[in-house]
């Protein structure tokens, strides 16, 4: 059996309706797919007719595949050059294929194959597609060749496409360069076609669906070819006539859309594809050349005829226009209004942008057209609408829902918004005392609708018009007074009041008023109000609490009822992103009230457990709930040792690697289980049953190292010897284990700030042997003596070896020798006090170079006469460091306490952690040490092991410099 036939055989096995013959061929044609000649005879087998579709279908695809994976040059298995030159040499023979989903395919497989290699394998690609489309529509009589001309027209489009989503300067140039004869060559087409359309009699259904079908595809290659083949399309002839042609077949597209029989709903949808790829083309080109749109010639005329659609300026027994080309006209329009290239500099602006402000400010937006603009945003395009209402009261959470989304480049209302705020911020001045006017006009104005949307536009000019309306009495008075109407059809306004004040809140609204804010908020939140205004005024509630102006004081009269409101709004609503709104509210309220809150934590509580099981497959609501609980927490301080029991088992869920949740949840669960440690009084065997999985997901390596050092620094802090008790040896097998050369240096300044805090909280007796039977200390050493890390990063590991020398310097110099004997140097120990010296100067922080200075010190307790040879090396340091600080009797000073814990945001805050963390520095050698006496006890020592006072003074002290001596004497008291 041959290859092709193998190949074949495979192929209708994997296009089989059986998994496990399926599963076989997929396995099988895995193992070809990097053999030589497997693409050249996927792509025979799909160009072969007489073959099963299925079985071609699956060749393309599989040989498309092949292209993504093996086609690049550099990579694995590539396909080799000659089979490449022969794949490329059959792609354009096959535009006959008449079956619709396989020519996709092969069009889409010669874009990719195009991407690649045009134009330097593939130079004859455009000139060779274009000429197969120049001679199949000469000879579109034949159904043969109107098949071609349509697939290759397709073909060209996905190559355009393609190739000009090159990223490369040069890829963008050499598209540069091909763009003028692809243009002249599809222009001559669409042309052809548009012309012949709108000849044809609108009878001849057959006709015009071809000529809207060429012309389409035609239309969408010209879209791209003009927007990205001509930088400077302004002064390019060819561009410069489609620019204006396109206007011109725009307006007669939709004239003819009205002569189109009401039967032939398909005709009406190709025209407006047409009308909305038009629109398309007006939009990239002013997206990706601004300046240039708006100096070519006509642009001004483009922008006053899409005007004209949004004013309702033409034919008024015609169909009003499309909504996509309504939102199109409004995108236009923003883009003249808020287009950073059109902003003039106050010094020096450039002459390109002083000939783009007058032909927008003098041609088209004009101050008639300004008043005029938000005039109709106001009145016709930012109302509400029956549909609105009628959807509030079917579905209200939804509609709520979709009114927040970011859906402006979509949907008519949000575009007139953001087109209305632009329009404000740039001629704030003329439009300001027309919305004064307008606000003043709503207060016994009949048409909800219209004042829904004037309240709307208020709203969102509140940057603007903060100090043109007296928000307060506006408040206080007439706002205050509709909030009170309960007529159903009021809801309206009711619900846009809760809105705009949140829109407000923190532009102007004075402090005095804010208990009027509240008030409003609250009574909107009542459960006999519509569902709508309810969710509304829980969102906008949250905007005012996050608020620079906020008060707890002020709030505290309403904290109750808010509570309870927005807890009763949680029951009734279904959508999992609705709860998650209130809750978030309810998040800002704990978090801003602080301590207030403890007599309604409770209730709040109480609807977080069927939430949470309500919420097993929605994991951002269990995110939502995690984030609320971390607020309670830290809210609650000590109180909330009872909320373990509720705590743990959510920790121990988000944060186990085996649960599909956790890839969610584990960001919010380590910040739940840090509030819970830094807010514990005390630690319980509920708590030290997560020490293993903290440790656990340590050793997993870098992912959670952050997070994990610090919770496990907190435990360190609560209870460091129950912690080393539950998982002292697998702690320090972690550490070890993520130690290692090449880190970057924050993460080894925080490993060994962790160890720092380790060797400080918990004594050698429990840690000494972990440190050596690990292999900690043996890398800990390997690092610094092969010197390659920055000299902060050094540092920090000696810091951790000065804990252990204050300690017990006899461990730390056995453990020397010992590491040393693996490392096959004996003389390890006096080589490191000789780099340890050499980074003192590199220490720069008080209390740093104290605990290093100690850590030496203890050191040259010994008889080694290979260490005590850096005596008076050591004598320096102690005279430097005892000048430096002016320490107290019991060796405090107000300069080692400088130093700010990068997760403690406000020392004020007084957790049970920063109590915790304050007494242990207390108790920190460092603080209680006086460093004169430590000096003066450390020589003593050193006179008894070394055979006296006065034979120290001969071997070792009469080494020293003795003007060094005679000024350090007096230092150590």
């Amino acid at each position: 059996m041959s290859a092709r036939d193998s190949l074949l055989t495979v192929l209708a096995e994997a296009a089989s309706q059986d998994p496990a013959r399926m599963q076989s061929a997929v396995t099988q044609l895995q193992q070809w797919e990097a053999t030589p000649q497997f693409n050249a005879t996927l792509q025979d087998i799909f160009y072969d007719k007489t073959i099963d579709t299925n079985i071609r279908w699956q060749a393309i695809i599989y040989l498309k595949n092949g292209i993504d994976k093996y086609w690049r040059k550099l990579a694995k298995n590539a396909i080799s050059p000659e089979e490449k030159a022969a794949i490329r040499s059959r792609l354009l023979t096959a535009l006959d294929e008449e079956q619709k989903p396989l020519a996709t395919q092969n069009a889409v497989l010669i874009s990719k194959i195009a991407r690649f290699d045009f134009p330097m394998e593939w130079p004859d690609l455009l000139s060779s597609l274009l000429e197969i489309v120049r001679s199949s529509t000469a000879s579109e009589s034949d159904p043969r060749a109107r098949l071609v001309q349509q697939r290759s027209l397709y073909t060209l489009h996905l190559i355009v496409k393609g190739l000009i989503s090159k990223t490369l300067a040069s890829g963008r140039k050499q598209f540069q360069q091909a763009a003028p004869e692809l243009f002249t060559n599809v222009v001559n087409i669409y042309v052809r076609y548009v012309d012949a359309l709108f000849a044809t009699n609108t009878t001849n259904i057959e006709s015009l669906s071809g000529c809207l079908e060429t012309s389409h595809m035609a239309l969408k290659c010209l879209r791209r070819v003009v927007v990205h083949g001509f930088p400077e399309f302004s002064t390019s002839e060819g561009p410069i006539a489609f620019f204006r042609l396109a206007l011109e077949h725009l307006q007669k597209f939709m004239a003819f859309k009205e002569s189109i029989p009401e039967q032939c709903s398909f005709l009406v949808t190709a025209v407006d594809s047409h009308i909305k790829l038009i629109g398309k083309f007006y939009l990239d080109l002013m997206d990706a050349h601004p300046r240039q749109f708006i100096l070519t010639p006509g642009a001004a005329e483009v922008l006053r005829f899409y005007w004209g659609l949004l004013a309702g300026n033409g034919d008024e027994h015609a169909a009003p226009p499309a909504q996509t080309t309504l939102i199109q006209g409004l995108q236009l329009v923003k883009k003249t209004l808020k287009d950073p290239q059109f902003i003039l500099t106050d010094k020096d602006p450039e002459p390109v942008v002083v000939r783009c402000r007058h032909i927008i400010e003098n041609e088209f937006m004009t101050p008639e057209t300004t008043n005029k603009l938000a005039e109709i945003l106001i009145t016709k395009y930012m109302r509400l609408t029956e549909d609105d209402l009628e959807e509030w009261d079917s579905n209200p959470e939804e509609w709520a829902l979709e009114d927040e989304a970011d859906s402006w480049k979509y949907q008519l209302r949000p575009c007139a918004e953001k087109v209305f705020m632009d329009l404000l911020s740039s001629h704030r001045a003329q439009l300001s005392p027309l919305l004064v006017q307008l606000a003043g006009s709503t207060a016994n104005m009949p048409d909800l609708f219209l004042k829904d949307s004037i309240y709307c536009a208020i709203g969102l000019g509140s940057h603007a018009l903060y100090d043109a309306i007296d928000f307060d009495s506006w408040l206080n008075g007439q706002l205050s007074q509709e909030v009170q109407n309960a007529d159903p059809s009021f809801r309206l306004i009711r619900r846009r009041i809760a809105w705009m004040i949140g829109k407000w809140v923190s532009v102007n609204i004075s402090k005095a008023a804010r208990p009027t804010v509240y008030t409003i908020m609250l009574h909107l939140l009542r459960p006999q109000e519509h569902m709508a205004v309810r969710l509304a005024a829980a969102q906008n509630l949250k905007t005012c609490i996050d608020d620079w102006d906020f008060e707890a004081a002020t709030f505290a009269p309403f904290l109750e009822q808010s509570v309870h409101g927005l807890k009763h709004l949680t029951g009734e609503v279904e959508e999992p992103e609705s709860r998650m709104k209130i809750l978030s509210c309810m998040s800002m309220i704990v978090e801003r009230m602080d301590e207030h809150i403890a007599p309604y934590s409770q209730q709040i509580l109480e609807i977080l457990p069927p939430l949470w099981q309500a919420a097993t497959d929605q994991n951002l609501l269990q995110s939502a709930i995690l984030v609320i609980m971390t607020k309670l927490i830290e809210s609650l301080k000590s109180q909330s040792m009872g909320l373990h029991h509720m705590v743990m088992p959510l920790i121990r869920l988000s944060v186990d690697p085996t649960q599909e949740a956790h890839v969610y949840l584990m960001e919010d669960g380590f910040e739940l289980w840090l509030a819970t440690l830094k807010t514990a009084s005390q630690s319980t065997d509920e708590l030290m049953s997560l020490v293993p999985a903290a440790v656990s997901l340590l050793s997993e390596g870098m992912d959670h190292m952050r997070n994990m050092l610090k919770i496990l620094q907190s435990y360190l802090m609560l209870d460091a010897e129950r912690a080393f008790q539950s998982a002292g040896p697998s702690l320090i097998n972690a550490v070890a284990g993520i130690i290692s050369e090449g880190l970057r240096s924050e993460a080894s300044v925080s490993i060994m700030q962790f160890m720092d805090l380790a060797a400080l909280t918990c004594p050698i007796r429990i840690t000494g042997d972990l440190y050596i039977s690990s292999g900690l200390l043996s890398k800990v050493l390997s690092i610094i003596m092969a010197k390659k890390e920055t000299n902060v990063v050094l540092t920090q590991y000696l810091c951790f070896l000065a804990r252990l020398a204050v300690e017990d310097s006899a461990y730390l110099s056995n453990a020397v020798d010992s590491v040393g004997q693996q490392f096959g140097q004996p003389s390890l120990l006096p080589m490191l006090i000789d780099l340890w010296m050499e980074k003192f100067d590199n220490v720069s922080h008080p209390k740093h170079r104290k605990l290093h200075a100690m850590g030496l010190t203890a050191m040259m307790r010994t008889a080694n006469a290979a260490v005590l040879e850096y005596l008076p090396r050591l004598v320096c340091i102690w005279g430097d460091v005892l000048n430096e600080v002016n320490e107290n009797g019991t060796g405090d000073s107000l300069v080692y306490w400088r130093e700010t814990q990068e997760d403690e945001d406000d020392n004020s805050e007084e957790t049970a952690e920063v109590i915790r963390r304050r007494d242990l520095l207390r108790r920190d050698p460092v603080h209680t040490t006086n460093l004169g006496q430590y000096v003066k006890a450390s020589i003593g020592e050193c006179e008894r092991l070394n055979g006296g006072a006065e034979a120290f003074q001969q071997q070792w002290l009469s080494k020293v410099d003795p003007l060094m001596l005679s000024t350090l004497t007096p230092l150590l008291g």
